[in-house]
């Protein structure tokens, strides 16, 4: 039996996926079993990928111990790879037995918040969606960590950018209400949302307690639209 380390490259945008695999034939054509390497082979066909084998251990032991120490958490959140999860567990040997809580927990973040899939759902519902303080940050880390920041800095800097971040929106906000067209033109929008959403069953949804997630999946509206309709009906009356 070999027991392998190998990395798989996308020839069309230089991504990358390292993975471990037991096999008796190390040309078997294996590319790996994650869902974000599968998706994109899926979508670009095999045949422009590369696959390369970097080490071959004696020993089950050595192939995960060299996989953790390859696939790191900060490795995960660099953006050029497809990776969703921490090495040194999972794969075929990993039949019958179970990862970690602490594992399970920085997998599921990581597919969140990360994931090539995730983050085009985020930017397709972006308008219906509320995206957490804390997701936000984290892609900020992300992208801080691609371009060679350690992690404290990555996360300094992410804090301070949602700070500014927070500050111009409230900024612009204000600005845009100072135009009386900007305001005039909000006013005739907003009376065409009066006349399209029920208000009573809104309001009797808010009272009964449902989340606001809940309210603008069911009348499905947006973040904004939800906004105005609370503080104009869900508020005040």
């Amino acid at each position: 039996m070999l027991y392998t380390i190998y990395k798989v490259t996308n020839l069309l945008n230089g991504k990358i996926y390292v993975g471990k695999h037991q096999t008796e034939n190390i040309n078997d054509g294996y590319y790996g079993s994650g869902k974000a390497i599968k998706n994109a082979i899926k979508k670009y066909g095999k045949e422009n990928f590369k696959k390369e084998v970097l080490f071959v251990l004696d020993s089950e032991e050595e192939m995960n111990n060299k996989e953790k120490e390859i696939i790191t958490e900060e490795f995960v959140l660099r953006e050029d790879t497809y990776n969703l999860g921490v090495g040194g567990e999972g794969g075929p040997h990993f039949k019958g037995k179970k990862h970690s809580v602490e594992t399970r927990k920085k997998i599921g973040q990581t597919e969140k918040c990360f994931s090539k899939e995730a983050r085009q759902k985020i930017s397709e519902n972006n308008k219906k969606r509320i995206v957490k303080k804390e997701t936000c940050k984290k892609i900020s880390i992300q992208k801080y960590l691609a371009n060679g920041k350690s992690i404290d800095e990555a996360v300094k800097l992410a804090e301070n950018r949602n700070k500014k971040n927070k500050r111009t929106r409230s900024q612009a906000l204000k600005e845009f209400y100072q135009n009386p067209d900007n305001r005039k033109k909000k006013s005739e929008q907003m009376t065409k949302l009066d006349k399209k959403y029920d208000l009573v069953s809104i309001k009797k949804d808010f009272d009964l307690g449902l989340k606001p997630r809940d309210i603008m999946k069911k009348y499905d509206m947006s973040k904004n639209t939800y906004d105005y309709v609370r503080s104009k009906y869900l508020i005040e009356n």
